[in-house]
């Protein structure tokens, strides 16, 4: 048995742009040590916008990013990297200005800063679904990972 965690990518086969972006299975051995984050919303950004609306945490773009940097800190504070990341659960609402779908773009556009990069390579798996709405009304994702690493004997 490994003591190392495998990330197994995503076949070359499909070949849509998003599957590049997320591995498609991680075995974790049993040395492994595990922390599962709280699903994390963003911070507001613009102080002046009306509270608990998209103004006031801004667009997608803007969310994603606040959303990845807090779990980065969050992660870090335990003694984590976002390359520890095994599995990333995003989930989005719609704007209604974006025709009733969310905006996976602009999603994926910060997410590759984070995960994939040449800073950070590792891939985690992944799933992205749209709600109907989330606990803060203003928030357009709210984000859940679960990191993993290998405890040294």
């Amino acid at each position: 048995m490994s003591d190392t965690i495998v990330r197994h990518r995503t076949p070359a086969r499909l070949e849509a742009s998003w599957a590049r972006e997320f591995s498609e299975a991680i075995e974790v051995p049993a040395s492994a040590k595990t922390i599962t984050l709280s699903g994390v919303g963003a911070l507001p950004s613009n102080l002046d916008a009306e509270p608990h609306t998209v103004s006031y945490f801004g667009d997608l773009q803007t969310q994603t990013k606040s959303v990845l940097d807090q779990i980065q800190r969050i992660l870090e504070g335990k003694g984590y990297a976002l390359g520890d990341v095994i599995t990333v659960q995003a989930l989005f609402v719609a704007e209604h200005a974006k025709n009733g779908a969310p905006d996976y773009g602009s999603f994926s556009s910060v997410y590759a800063d984070y995960f994939g990069s040449a800073a950070q390579p590792h891939l985690p798996t992944r799933t992205r679904a749209q709600v109907v709405g989330l606990v803060e009304p203003g928030w357009l994702v709210e984000v859940t990972v679960t990191a993993a690493k290998v405890m040294k004997v």
